[in-house]
């Protein structure tokens, strides 16, 4: 039968040949043959019915249009996790970014070892996925952006990450959090602050070429600071020494991390305080 003829078969009766398949017992040489076949059956369960393979296009090219046909979203976890190895086959970066986005949307512990070996197997370029699932990463299972932040820092891939700083508020206060947890540890290394101040100028670049104001991005409890640093810096007469002094020391009382925080972002906040 050529695949063409898939889009002849009802899926309810897929669905119970399918049944019909899982029930029956096979001999071990044949188990991983007949579990990959039963693997790609029942995925077309999970695919449109209008579906049709294009016999002009090459086998790998009918794969892959086959893998975007794919409704991750309907799949169960137990298959999302088989899938995997189908997707290794032909999926590219824009597949495997559909398939994570439906992982962190079911948000099952389940899928958290099969989202990781994705994650790593993508390297660096997961720093290109789209913003919002970059998001969601940070809601759903933040260790592996944890982990994302940390590699990137050790590889030296800091220009991707700026860039997605620079367009998520979320994003930007993660790897600041982080940072800052790390500036401690290293008892405020001269190296790593001078890693920030140049992750912080770098984003607040993109931010400028984006038209984004860079406040924008700080936690609220942080924007009154930088707000009246930006007035006294281009007026002094508005705002005093003594206006930005408070509004530090109130930081400092209430929120201690985010004020070290603030300050290793902002020296010169610290000459004023």
């Amino acid at each position: 039968m050529e695949i063409s003829n898939f889009r002849k078969i009802n899926k309810d009766r897929l669905s119970a040949f399918l049944e019909h398949l899982e029930n029956k017992k096979l001999s071990d040489n044949s188990d991983e043959i007949f579990g990959k076949c039963l693997m790609i059956l029942k995925t077309l369960l999970y695919t449109p019915s209008n579906f049709i393979p294009d016999n002009k296009l090459s086998t790998q090219s009918n794969i892959k249009k086959f893998l975007y046909s794919i409704n991750f979203d309907v799949i169960e976890p137990d298959h999302m996790i088989k899938l995997k190895s189908i997707l290794d086959q032909g999926a590219d970066f824009d597949i495997y970014a559909r398939y994570i986005e439906s992982i962190l949307n079911k948000n099952n512990k389940a899928l958290n070892s099969v989202l990781m070996t994705v994650w790593t197997q993508l390297g660096s370029n997961v720093l290109k996925l789209p913003i919002i699932i970059q998001e969601k990463t940070i809601k759903v299972n933040p260790l592996i952006f944890e982990k994302t932040i940390l590699s990137a820092i050790s590889l030296w891939e800091i220009n991707d990450l700026i860039d997605v700083c620079s367009k998520s508020p979320l994003v930007f206060q993660t790897c600041s959090s982080i940072f800052n947890e790390l500036l401690i540890k290293l008892n405020f290394s001269n190296n790593f602050m001078e890693f920030l101040n140049y992750f912080v100028n770098g984003v607040s670049s993109r931010c400028i070429n984006n038209n984004i104001d860079i406040v924008d991005i700080y936690p609220n409890k942080c924007r009154s600071i930088l707000t009246l640093r930006d007035i006294k810096n281009k007026n002094s007469t508005l705002v005093t020494d003594y206006d930005l002094n408070d509004e530090v020391k109130k930081l400092a009382l209430a929120y201690p991390k985010q004020f070290i925080c603030l300050l290793s972002h902002f020296p010169d906040l610290y000459l004023s305080y």
